[in-house]
């Protein structure tokens, strides 16, 4: 090997070394959030008027907040199939939604999510859900607690 193909893959390395390197600290910054702080319970799609939550269909979840810190605000992430399977409607089966209500540590809410904006007919059954977590809770303390890759994510919610 020549002076100079040793000093590009000694440079080659080097760069991929760092990059690794930065990779892992990146990674890093979600050890804190090793611990789930919260539970959910009794997910499920209802179809049907429900007073004024609903007129055609709502997602059901009742989220327990397992830290000592009041939670202000929090997003909510799933996906939503038919009993085969399939995407039920034209464009994305991922649903977010955003919930205002407070929850006090070690306190329950259930958070209905209204799903009428995203069918386009009236379903038999009910849809299931997929793929459930949170993805951002907001303390009111202002500090959050943050699952983007979904890691602790519901499968197969209906099963």
């Amino acid at each position: 090997m020549n002076c100079k193909a040793f000093f590009f893959m000694r440079r080659f390395l080097l760069m991929i070394s760092v990059s690794v390197c930065f990779g892992l600290m990146q990674g890093c910054s979600t050890l804190e959030n090793l611990d789930c702080p919260y539970v959910i319970d009794n997910p499920h799609v209802e179809i049907g008027q429900k007073y004024t939550y609903h007129k055609y269909a709502g997602a059901y979840l009742t989220v327990y907040n397992d830290s000592k810190k009041t939670i202000q605000n929090y997003t909510v992430s799933f996906m939503l199939y038919d009993s085969d399977g399939n995407v039920p409607f034209t464009g994305t089966n991922c649903v977010v939604a955003k919930c205002n209500a407070p929850i006090g540590p070690q306190q329950e809410e259930t958070f209905i999510v209204n799903l009428d904006s995203f069918i386009s007919f009236v379903p038999d059954e009910p849809f299931e859900m997929d793929f459930l977590y949170l993805r951002e809770i907001v303390y009111a303390d202002g500090s959050s607690w943050k699952d983007p890759f979904g890691m602790y994510a519901v499968r197969e919610a209906n099963e």
